[in-house]
């Protein structure tokens, strides 16, 4: 072994070994013929924002959307916070939202997520197309205009449930919206794994690699990103904001916690 050959031997085998590594790392479902083409497993102590950028910053329904709410934990979990600020008789909640840089079309979605998410709040795991804030160029076409596909939003109603979701024609006098309803009430506390089979024909959903609902409506064609969020309205579909709020940043307890995610394609 020459000179050069000794120094590089060791960084050949630390690459191949990664290579082993993300080979062995297979979807929830049976899908042999996927490949990992995205993944962040979030152990690095920080947000990766050559990755991940920030959705929707400022003023959102009840809250505003800042930077702070999403970090990555010492535990190697994503963590987004919703809490509030009390100044006086004027409070302020806060929540967060990240997205990926990247675009994706089909593939298998899937993430592990904690929901400790309270009253007046919910989260989400979810996938936007990119012309979003445009005008709508066409009705009733998802297929080139893009589709909001929600993974898994949970809501803390009803004893606790998740759904799936879709939406489309924008959010104005042309939008439409079909869902699974209200899933496994009471039965999502924890972590579960959350996933979607997204083909050209067919949605399928998945919680802990079960499928859960399926549909042929609103099958979107285009590149999109993918969403981790909470979201706070007062008085909406996940109910009243308690009184007083969240808490503060270091002390509320009202977060969603996400182990990893991944994407795989053909």
């Amino acid at each position: 072994m020459n000179q050069l050959s000794f120094y590089l031997f060791p960084f050949i085998i630390l690459l191949m070994g990664c290579e082993v590594n993300k080979q062995e790392i297979r979807p929830d479902i049976d899908l042999p013929d996927y490949k990992l083409v995205f993944q962040d497993e979030f152990n690095n102590n920080r947000l990766d924002t050559a990755v991940w950028g920030f959705h929707n910053l400022g003023k959102r329904r009840s809250a505003v959307n800042i930077k702070e709410a999403c970090l990555v934990n010492e535990n190697g979990e994503l963590e987004i916070r919703n809490w509030s600020e009390v100044t006086g008789s004027d409070t302020v909640h806060h929540a967060g939202m990240i997205e990926t840089k990247e675009l994706f079309t089909f593939g298998y979605y899937e993430a592990r997520i904690k929901f400790d998410i309270e009253m007046g709040s919910w989260g989400a795991f979810w996938i936007m197309y990119n012309n979003f804030k445009g005008a709508i160029t066409a009705v009733d076409n998802p297929k080139e205009t893009g589709v909001e596909i929600d993974i898994m939003e949970f809501v803390p109603q009803n004893g606790r449930y998740g759904c799936h979701n879709l939406h489309w024609n924008g959010y104005g006098e042309f939008h439409k919206s079909v869902g699974s309803g209200e899933l496994m009430n009471g039965k999502l506390e924890g972590y579960h794994t959350y996933g979607l089979l997204w083909t050209p024909e067919e949605y399928t959903f998945y919680i802990d690699g079960e499928k859960s609902w399926s549909t042929t409506k609103a099958i979107s064609h285009v590149p999109e990103y993918v969403i981790l969020s909470t979201e706070i309205e007062d008085k909406g579909w996940a109910g009243d904001i308690p009184e007083g709020g969240y808490g503060t940043f270091e002390g509320t307890k009202n977060r969603m916690f996400v182990d990893y995610i991944r994407i795989f394609q053909k």
